[in-house]
């Protein structure tokens, strides 16, 4: 149980850190770029 431990908190921290960057680190850099897409008036 002892050697288990680590491991459980790394996989946590892990899933835990990839989820916040997948549902709010990407959406915002994709805002970002949007918006200066906008403000240079590059239209798809």
């Amino acid at each position: 149980a002892e050697v288990w431990n680590p491991l459980g908190i790394t996989m946590l921290g892990g899933l835990s850190v990839s989820t916040l960057i997948t549902l709010v680190l990407i959406p915002t850099v994709y805002y970002l770029f949007e918006q200066g897409k906008v403000k240079r008036g590059i239209n798809p």
